[in-house]
């Protein structure tokens, strides 16, 4: 290991990778869980060659699973030739270095799997200044205990080898570039503060757009605002926050933002990282949150969002829920979806269908019913 950066680079286009997830309380929510997993890691080009499903059981201290499992796992990636092996959960550091030890290939937790496909998206200054912090707060605690990798010289009581104080070199640099990253995105912070002020002179009202990755965000602003914003059919292919104007008719015109992606489950340090460009939502007039219809477990959608507008201190504020890609249901089940959500507006960004009776909600929502005469 010559340097933290080594820890945060990675070459995975057509590595082989097996998968380990758990089941969940129903088969659905197992189904979820295995495609995000594998969806994860397919946005990464990792092969993926082999998914062990496991029953939530005890967790072990050291190793997560039990040897069994552990045993299982290894008697398989040694026969196939394994680079990866890509845990569905949030492993400590001891677990991860443990099971590193005993299957003799690279293990990489949900987190981390995540912060390498923010590193390879993000693209603006910003974007990357966020990715990187949070990629520091992920290194910081598993420095330790390379210690020993570093030095073979053992140290008596009171004695440290040049390991150990390499060690301590790493971590000192690390929580040096943390703090200047905090320190530059307080910059930002003010600029954008900056750009507020300004639309709140201008009376622009503001919409912010929040919903799971890869529901269709960025297109649904584009099919509004006539935008061509980067769209991809891949997890948090939007990490930068983008404004554009929007015309609702009869002369209103509001700014709609968009903002990164939501997974469900997200690791509080990456909140923390991107809560820049997620307070976005905090000081919009109105916030759309937007599900993908043809998900099989929308619930999950559901409570990922009202999560992160409860940690943003969001959930009093003016929203719509918006329905996506109803192009992709049958009419039946277009119709069960409507009965069971009748305030809800449902539309298509990929057709157009149901954008004017959206850009109408918004409308009254932001201006209220105009008097006709």
């Amino acid at each position: 290991m010559k340097s933290p950066k080594e820890i945060r680079t990675g070459n995975f286009a057509g590595r082989r990778a097996v998968l380990v997830t758990f089941k969940g309380k129903t088969e659905s929510e197992t189904e979820e869980t295995v495609k995000e997993l594998e969806s994860l890691s397919l946005t990464l080009r990792l092969k993926v060659i082999k998914e062990f499903i496991y029953r939530p059981d005890t967790i072990h201290p050291a190793t997560y699973i039990g040897k069994g499992r552990l045993e299982e796992i290894k008697i398989y990636t040694d026969r196939e030739k394994t680079d990866f092996l890509i845990f569905g959960c949030e492993l400590t550091p001891v677990q991860q270095r443990n099971i590193e030890d005993y299957l003799k290939i690279r293990v990489i937790d949900r987190t981390e799997l995540i912060l390498h496909i923010f590193g390879e998206h993000a693209k603006s200054k910003e974007g990357k200044i966020q990715v990187e912090l949070a990629q520091l707060s992920y290194i910081l605690p598993r420095l330790t205990g390379y210690g020993v990798s570093l030095s073979r010289i053992g140290g008596g009581l009171g004695i440290k080898g040049p390991g150990e104080m390499k060690l301590e070199v790493y971590r000192r640099r690390i929580k040096e570039r943390m703090h200047r990253l905090k320190k530059e995105i307080e910059e930002i912070e003010k600029h954008r503060e900056i750009i507020r002020m300004s639309r709140k002179r201008k009376n622009f009202p503001v919409v912010a757009v929040i919903g799971y990755t890869n529901v269709g965000k960025t297109c649904l602003i584009n099919k509004m605002s006539s935008s061509n914003l980067y769209v991809a059919n891949k997890l948090f292919s939007t990490l930068d926050p983008a404004t554009r104007g929007v015309y609702l008719g009869e002369n209103r015109i509001c700014l709609i933002t968009d903002t990164v992606g939501l997974l469900y489950n997200i690791p509080h340090d990456m909140i923390e990282a991107f809560k820049s460009t997620l307070e976005e939502v905090g000081f919009a007039d109105l916030i759309l949150c937007v599900y993908d219809s043809s998900s099989p477990n929308m619930d999950r959608q559901y409570e990922t969002v009202i999560d992160v507008l409860k940690l943003l201190s969001c959930e009093d504020r003016k929203k719509i829920d918006v329905y996506n890609k109803i192009d992709l249901l049958n009419p039946e089940d277009l119709n069960i979806l409507k009965n069971s959500y009748p305030d809800a507006v449902f539309v298509s960004a990929h057709s157009g269908e149901g954008i004017d009776i959206l850009k109408e909600r918004i409308k009254e929502a932001l201006y209220g019913n105009p008097v006709r005469i």
